[in-house]
């Protein structure tokens, strides 16, 4: 009520000065009144006046559709003016007419743009069930792998009870147990922050970030992943120093799923690169993987908020880049980078993403699908 208060006394008091402003330029009373169409257009003030009342707090995402209720509310008032009070012709002519006229179009138009508006909000809560229904098959495939492995593992220890007697088998299950808590924190980690993204309660916390340390830190998390595939990792980087204001945590979870990723879809005695460079106030990164490449048409929907992708990996299993690429889309976004992905010659798939070296916004923070919805329409 506080909020709405500064409002109904800002529209009485308008009323009050565009009475006294028409009354000042009116020849006098009217001698015969029509009593019926007072009542009328009374009636329609007050509608007019209370869906003002009700409107204008919302005007950051309805400003079409206030203006035009603003004006109508003038051209309301002012009928009812004209129906104690001579009024000059052009006064029918200038203001009334004109903002009734405008007022009913673009109230109109305000409809339309918060019809459009609607739509598009229910278009992004579809395609958020949609990936949230793709996923669930996903997430719960790639946590029974992990643990499937453990279970066994443990299972077999307990039946011979000298099977971790042997060093290189116990160095085996330590790897499997290591390995597979990795990839389970990593994928919970991610259901999580889809969560926190999804109700906007993402913000950066800010920090001078040294992106070589952090990168080489990344890699050694997939250690016991890269020597099960015998996959390498190359750094390809400048020599000097690189350091960005950014949230350390989240550029470490870029990267770890980008990593995780090219991983996965790489054949087995593999390479993947890990590519910095630093231009124009931003550095660039990118993770180029040797697996079975990216159809171009799959490409924008990757790059985009779409549900998860399948793909067959170089093991012939068939894959999803899942919650892990949403994570990267909406982390990369939030510190006001840029996130692409291109095809990798002559096989595999590069992708990339940019982020500023200083923050514009000292206090970023995400937005839900209704917010980013209402951001687009204020460009209207």
């Amino acid at each position: 009520m506080k909020r709405k208060l500064p409002i109904i006394s800002g529209l009485i008091i308008g009323l009050v000065a565009l009475g006294y402003l028409l009354y000042l330029i009116s020849p006098g009373w009217k001698e015969t009144v029509d009593w019926r169409g007072i009542v009328f257009e009374a009636l329609l003030l007050l509608f007019v006046f209370s869906w003002n009342f009700a409107i204008l707090p919302h005007w950051q995402s309805t400003k079409t559709l206030c203006l035009g209720s603003l004006l109508f509310l003038v051209a309301s008032f002012t009928d009812v003016h004209d129906e104690f009070f001579i009024q000059p012709l052009w006064v029918n002519m200038f203001i009334e007419d004109p903002t009734g006229a405008l007022g009913a179009g673009l109230i109109g138009l305000g409809i339309w743009f918060w019809v459009r508006e609607k739509e598009h909000l229910l278009d992004q809560l579809q395609k958020e069930r949609d990936f949230e229904a793709s996923l669930i098959p996903k997430l719960s495939h790639d946590l029974r792998v992990p643990l499937t492995n453990l279970c066994g593992m443990s299972s077999v220890a307990e039946e011979d009870p000298q099977f971790l007697e042997n060093p290189a088998r116990r160095r085996e299950f330590l790897e499997v147990m290591m390995r597979g808590a990795k990839e389970m924190c990593l994928l919970i980690d991610n259901i999580l922050e889809s969560h926190r993204l999804k109700s906007g309660t993402v913000e950066l916390k800010l920090s001078s970030v040294s992106l070589v340390p952090l990168l080489d830190e990344t890699c050694k998390d997939f250690y016991y992943q890269t020597r099960r595939k015998e996959i390498t990792i190359v750094r390809d980087g400048p020599d000097q120093e690189l350091t960005l204001e950014a949230d350390r945590a989240k550029v470490m979870r870029i990267v770890q799923n980008l990593l995780a990723n090219a991983i996965k879809f790489s054949p087995r005695g593999g390479k993947i690169a890990l590519n910095t460079r630093s231009n124009n106030g931003e550095i660039t990164i990118r993770v180029m993987d040797e697996g079975p490449g990216i159809e171009a048409g799959q490409i924008p929907m990757i790059a985009q908020e779409s549900a998860a992708i399948k793909k067959t990996g170089a093991d012939g299993e068939d894959k999803s880049y899942g919650i892990g690429l949403k994570v990267v889309r909406e982390f990369v976004y939030l510190h006001g980078g840029r996130f692409w992905v291109e095809p990798n010659f002559p096989k595999g798939a590069q992708f990339c993403f940019t982020l500023p070296l200083r923050q514009a916004d000292p206090n970023p923070k995400s937005k839900t699908c209704t917010e980013r919805s209402r951001s687009i329409q204020n460009l209207k």
